[in-house]
């Protein structure tokens, strides 16, 4: 597979380039292929923890410790139990008081009506094909594959969210066919946590749901998700970066492209969707069959065996994935 750049290269060595807008997100995922997924996989995922912590009680206490203590001071507590026992009729009386509930619902109703309309899409513009960027038939004229992939980039090339890249078609294939044994997983996205000029920051990992969908004959989508995002939404989960591979000249110019885009709001850079792109590739571009030297069948079942397991639900665990992700190729 060629690797992976956008207009902004965070990562010198990488060359292709890779885009998407907003809308193109939302016009060319067919959802109605999403809840079948969600519903099987949101057993699956459950388990597995992100890097955002829950909200406890103890860091409620400690965001608002300085009130509470002089609230303490004023009423002549010693403790914060103390001080809940004092409040605790009045917070069962706030707690069953219905007059909440209006108030509730007219924000609600409020809210609701501040939303723009989503205007419906066509059956026909539902799916982006490669016609929808680019001239295919003119595009096909040019023999040479490189001429190809530099109209492809030049296409995709104003955006700094975009991601786009050209592939081989045996890459492709064999990538589909996982895609279509596997069509769910996740990926370990590194990141840093704490404060980098204190010298506390830590290294750690967050989880990422891979979901793949096969709309049209030659158009393929895959799908990247935090974790987190899914586990709050399942099905309705917005996802940070989409990629579309088109398959149209596999056929007659031995290429397939793809182009995808990354979410401005998401908390998910360009470098971060590269990242990504290169550990799936990892794992959906490896087969065993066929391979005979030894160190290379080796890391291949190892992949396998990973897809396997978190397929079956049983067995899988993190730090196996993560330390392959790690490991150069």
């Amino acid at each position: 597979m060629a690797t992976v750049a956008h207009s902004q290269p965070a990562i010198p060595q990488l060359v292709t380039t890779f885009n998407i807008s907003s809308l193109l997100v939302k016009r060319a995922f067919n959802w109605s292929c999403v809840p079948l997924y969600a519903r099987i996989v949101h057993s699956s995922v459950a388990n597995y923890s992100t890097v955002v912590p829950s909200i406890s009680e103890q860091d409620v206490v400690k965001r608002y410790k300085d009130k509470l203590d002089k609230l303490m001071k004023e009423k002549g507590f010693d403790t914060l139990d103390e001080l809940k026992q004092y409040y605790k009729d009045d917070i069962l009386r706030l707690r069953q008081s219905e007059k909440l509930a209006p108030k509730f619902k007219k924000q609600r109703d409020d809210s609701a009506a501040e939303l723009p309309m989503i205007p419906k899409i066509p059956k026909g513009n539902a799916i982006r094909t490669l016609s929808s960027y680019v001239d295919v038939g003119k595009l096909s004229q040019h023999e040479e594959v490189r001429d190809i992939e530099l109209i492809w980039r030049a296409r995709h090339a104003h955006d700094p969210f975009s991601l786009c890249a050209t592939l081989d078609v045996e890459t492709f294939e064999r990538m589909r066919s996982n895609a279509q044994a596997y069509p769910m997983f996740i990926l370990p996205l590194p990141r840093v946590v704490g404060a980098v000029e204190t010298n506390e920051a830590k290294g750690a990992t967050e989880m990422h749901f891979v979901q793949w969908t096969f709309p049209e004959k030659n158009t393929t989508h895959c799908l990247l998700t935090s974790l987190l995002e899914y586990k709050l939404h399942t099905e309705f989960a917005r996802p940070h970066t989409t990629l579309i591979f088109h398959s149209e000249l596999a056929g007659s110019r031995g290429v397939v492209l793809l182009n995808g885009t990354v979410e401005k709001d998401m908390n998910i850079s360009p470098a971060d969707a590269q990242l990504m792109v290169l550990t799936l590739q990892k794992f959906y571009n490896s087969d065993p069959k066929g391979i005979t030297e030894p160190y290379e069948r080796e890391k291949a079942l190892r992949r396998r065996m990973l897809l396997d397991l978190f397929k079956n639900g049983a067995g899988f665990d993190v730090k196996d994935l993560i330390r392959e992700a790690e490991m150069a190729d």
